[in-house]
């Protein structure tokens, strides 16, 4: 009977039941941690369309609004946030259209409203500005807003945030509303923060 009793209290069984366990939950954690960054991309382009689909309704267009209170974003092609965009506008097709565009020169016959930029390129910009003087230019970046771009996604805390230039938004007579301004970044000296 003492036999059975020590062979039941031994050491063995019982480190490789907790080894398993323990081998199992580092599993678990990495699994959830790769899970996780992955979720945090997603988010990323997620919130940036939603960001570019609501700057349109918390601007205060006056005289420029669309007569058929439909929205046009332009948006170039094969970007995540591009993609993401047009799959919500999708949605809402009363109030938005999408247009993806490639270069400037598809803007001749299209009036956007809202413009996502992949370019800090200052010429480029500018040649978007006068293309379409009285819409919104958002990219990525305090480059963007640097080299004229109206409003950025910049991280802050790890969180996607918009840094609003007034300066460059003050050419094409158009205002955000409070709501916008109260959650963005705002930047100053033509550019920097």
């Amino acid at each position: 009977m003492f036999k059975k009793q020590a062979q039941a209290n031994s050491p063995t069984p019982l480190f490789y039941g907790l080894r398993s366990k323990v081998i199992g939950c580092l599993l678990l954690l990495l699994i959830s941690f790769n899970l996780k960054a992955d979720d945090n991309n997603i988010q990323d382009h997620n919130l940036k369309a939603v960001y570019l689909f609501r700057f349109a309704f918390l601007t205060s267009w006056g005289e420029f609004a669309p007569s058929n209170k439909q929205f046009n974003f332009c948006s170039e092609l094969d970007l995540d946030v591009s993609n993401t965009l047009q799959a919500l506008i999708a949605k809402k097709p009363t109030q938005a259209n999408y247009i993806s565009y490639s270069s400037v020169k598809d803007f001749e016959r299209e009036t956007c409203n809202v413009i996502y930029l992949s370019t800090q390129d200052p010429s480029i910009i500018n040649t978007f500005k006068i293309s379409q003087p009285h819409a919104l230019l958002i990219g990525d970046g305090q480059p963007f807003i640097t080299a004229g771009g109206m409003i950025a996604f910049i991280k802050v805390n790890n969180r996607i945030k918009p840094l609003i230039s007034l300066h460059n938004i003050k050419p094409t007579e158009l205002s955000l509303r409070s709501q916008l301004l109260s959650v963005s970044e705002i930047a100053t000296n033509e550019g920097s923060l």
